[in-house]
């Protein structure tokens, strides 16, 4: 057991990764409010680390301030979801094709263990499992690039798309599940061919993307349908 006291620094650190694991399962979903005592509560912690917390993460624009005491998961129109998607496909495919030339068989073991439990997840349909195995999937690829500032921008995209995630629970892949990109990646790393593993990295980001856009449009022509009704009666 570790018995290193808890600081207040420690208690701040477990509030934010704790909130960084919530929304990239996309625990939360977009323009959801987020209660500071109900997480508190759920943390076993007082408020003060978690508002702490919450205060980073609006700062890293993974959350926004709504008001003077309102904090909430931002609502992403499909021109921010554009942007972020061409970044994580420059910056992904960047650190992909880096950790290639570092990859160890242990690093390979190791990352095809994360993939079975990850499709473990899928098989049991456990989604938030799912979302968290596939992100320890690639931020153990990314450390293999040896670029720590690459990998902090690869994560703030990620909080950033992880509510968004949720789209694939009720927007189906556009392709068929053949193989899993993953595959593709794990080929790259081991033949120690960058480009093959910047591939299966592209290749995922472009797979989730029709869900994620086809849910970002279904909500936008949801939130138009009043504005048309209120206009037509003012008429």
């Amino acid at each position: 057991m570790d018995d290193t006291p808890l600081t207040r620094e420690s208690l701040n650190g477990q509030a934010y990764n704790r909130l960084c694991r919530d929304l990239k399962a996309g625990r939360f979903a977009p323009g959801e409010k987020l209660k500071l005592r109900d997480l508190a509560a759920e943390m076993g912690i007082s408020p003060t680390p978690v508002r702490e917390a919450l205060a980073r993460l609006i700062s890293e624009q993974a959350l926004e301030q709504v008001g003077h005491h309102s904090v909430r998961v931002p609502l992403m129109s499909e021109e921010r979801f554009a942007e972020v998607r061409a970044l994580r496909l420059m910056l992904e495919g960047r650190a992909a094709a880096l950790a290639a030339k570092h990859a160890e068989p242990a690093d390979i073991r190791r990352l095809e263990a994360i993939h079975e439990r990850m499709a473990a997840r899928h098989d049991a349909r456990d989604t938030a499992g799912e979302l968290l195995e596939a992100e320890r999937f690639h931020m153990a690829v990314y450390a293999l690039a040896r670029m720590p500032v690459l990998q902090r921008m690869v994560e703030g995209l990620w909080l950033q798309c992880g509510p968004l995630m949720r789209a694939l629970q009720t927007h189906a892949l556009a392709q068929p599940r053949k193989q899993h990109p993953h595959h593709l990646v794990l080929r790259g790393l081991r033949k120690h061919d960058g480009e093959v593993a910047r591939r299966g990295v592209e290749e995922e980001i472009e797979r989730t993307s029709a869900p994620i856009l086809a849910y970002l449009r279904g909500r936008g022509a949801a939130a138009a349908t009043p504005a048309r009704k209120t206009a037509r009666v003012a008429a």
